[in-house]
């Protein structure tokens, strides 16, 4: 149809257009200005950890929707891909993770799938943080046991870039909630207040805690205790204890007996009274260990359940206290 610019001619055109033509010029905008997208007032954050899903919940309140990659308090070294943990992903706004290849069984390969560069990548066991993905081992400062070299013979869950289990350490938590608060300003600029004024009901209340678990566990001070598997190093840094071996002679490797022979003879020598553990490991391959060296077994998860962060430390320091017979101050009592 060959358009005319007079009036009459013009409206007779637009009479004869097809119909889809016509709505089209009705209902497009020819404006040069673009809308920026707006964060929704509720933003949803994926998160690999449920004690690091307390803390994004508690400090976003109302604001943000988590959704818990991994249920449970688990081993992470046996957490594996799901097509459940992709669509999650693929419709969260944002990602929070451990970091330090805490989550190198499963977040590697779903980051590469879902595509997210937001997100970041999977670059080998290790996840690169995007833009919207918080890392919350980027807070911790330097890691503990970064492994000098990588081969099969260090064992099968060493992690490259040091010791992932720095949650055990509440002070490096309490550094973390700090990224956690300043992150969700970054998703969601308008509710900068409500956020720092979560962070800050919670942060007093960490601090009281660890100052009353300090003061519980202070008799303990430079007393040895052993664990399981290498998850309780920055736990034994924050209360003064003294790591004296582990039952796994490498981690994510199970002991042999001459192993534990050795191990038995090292409790001995330093009166270890402590075998530290969590749930998903058998007690059965401790041998006669407990027996041999007359050490109480405490059996405790390295990564805090359905109960909340600080009240899961709660349990692991009243734990550890009850084992070695340290009767809680009244001052602070939780």
């Amino acid at each position: 149809m060959e358009l005319i610019y007079g009036t009459t001619q013009a409206w007779i055109g637009l009479v004869n257009m097809p119909l889809f033509l016509l709505m089209l010029c009705i209902s497009t905008d020819f404006s040069t200005e673009v809308e920026k997208p707006v964060r929704p007032q509720v933003v949803e954050i994926a998160v690999t950890t449920l004690g690091l899903s307390d803390i994004v919940q508690t400090i976003g309140g109302e604001h943000v929707k988590v959704i818990p990659l991994v249920p449970g308090a688990v081993d992470p070294h046996k957490v594996t891909p799901r097509a459940s943990m992709l669509l999650k992903l693929s419709r969260a706004d944002a990602l929070a993770s451990m970091g330090l290849g805490y989550e190198h069984a499963y977040l590697p390969a779903l980051l590469e799938k879902v595509g997210r560069k937001d997100f970041g990548r999977g670059d080998g066991d290790v996840s690169q943080g995007g833009v919207n993905h918080f890392v919350a081992s980027d807070f911790i400062g330097v890691a503990l046991e970064i492994p000098v070299k990588l081969d099969r013979g260090t064992g099968v869950d060493v992690h490259p870039l040091g010791n992932s289990h720095w949650n055990t350490n509440p002070d490096l938590m309490r550094k973390v909630a700090v990224g956690l608060r300043d992150f969700l300003c970054l998703q969601q600029p308008q509710f900068k207040e409500d956020f720092f004024k979560n962070w800050e009901a919670w942060d007093k209340k960490a601090g009281e805690l660890i100052a009353h678990w300090t003061k519980w566990l202070t008799p303990a001070k430079a007393q040895s205790i052993v664990t399981y598997h290498r998850s309780w190093s920055y736990f034994a840094q924050s209360f003064g204890l003294v790591l004296r071996g582990e039952v796994e002679p490498k981690p994510g490797m199970p002991p042999t007996t001459r192993h534990l022979i050795a191990l038995s003879r090292t409790m001995t020598e330093h009166k270890v009274k402590v075998i530290l553990m969590e749930p998903w490991y058998s007690e059965g391959k401790l041998g006669n260990l407990p027996s041999m060296t007359g050490a109480k077994v405490v059996k405790v998860a390295s990564v805090s359940g359905n109960s909340g962060y600080l009240d899961w430390m709660h349990t692991v320091v009243s734990s550890v206290a009850g084992a070695l017979d340290i009767p809680e101050p009244m001052s602070g009592k939780f």
